[in-house]
């Protein structure tokens, strides 16, 4: 029996079409590797990213009122951009850092990886954003039913501005530029 890197007698005798035609195999091979690897990584990357804005990000607090609102004062209305600027720094360093390691380590196909880096680092947007609102505070309009006047209940963590969506993909196209327009040992 003969593997597709050695040819049989058979295969020699069909001629080099029938040699070649194993060939896409092996490419379509190497191309979803590098699928899996790079979407894998970003999925981690996303969860990482996730934990970290939870764990840096003091959302604003809401204060139960008589009766029974929501109410906020300057104080905490300054702090509702905090979850929009952590997910944006962090998405932001996490995204060229990223971005550029999976450049350096996906050299093989250029195009492939960066179509690969858009689509993970959406994907890694998307996870953070979701498990970060898992990890984060409840809304605090299911907990006001509940609550007593002057309780205080955090606001929940999640992005209020749709852009900062666009932070990660944009910063992992900065790192991939940063490994593309580098010059190499062989330049």
């Amino acid at each position: 029996m003969s593997t597709p890197s050695t040819p049989s007698l058979r295969d020699e005798a069909a001629g080099p079409d029938a040699v070649a035609a194993d060939r896409p195999v092996a490419g379509r091979s190497a191309v979803l590797h590098d699928v899996v690897a790079v979407l894998g990584t970003y999925v981690a990357v996303g969860v990482v990213g996730a934990v970290l804005w939870w764990l840096l990000c003091d959302t604003a607090t809401f204060t139960v009122t008589r009766n029974g609102g929501l109410a906020m004062g300057e104080a905490e209305l300054a702090q509702r951009f905090n979850p929009d600027a952590w997910y944006a720094v962090i998405a932001a360093v996490v995204g060229v850092v990223s971005g550029a390691a999976v450049t350096w380590w996906r050299s093989r196909d250029q195009v492939l990886t960066s179509v690969l880096l858009l689509v993970g680092s959406a994907l890694a947007a998307a996870v953070m954003a979701v498990l970060g609102g898992w990890l984060g505070p409840a809304d605090p309009e299911t907990l006001v039913t509940t609550a007593q006047a002057g309780a205080r209940l955090a606001a929940p963590l999640a992005v209020d501005a749709p852009a900062i969506y666009f932070v990660w993909p944009v910063s992992a196209l900065i790192g991939a530029l940063v490994v593309l327009w580098s010059p190499t040992s062989t330049d």
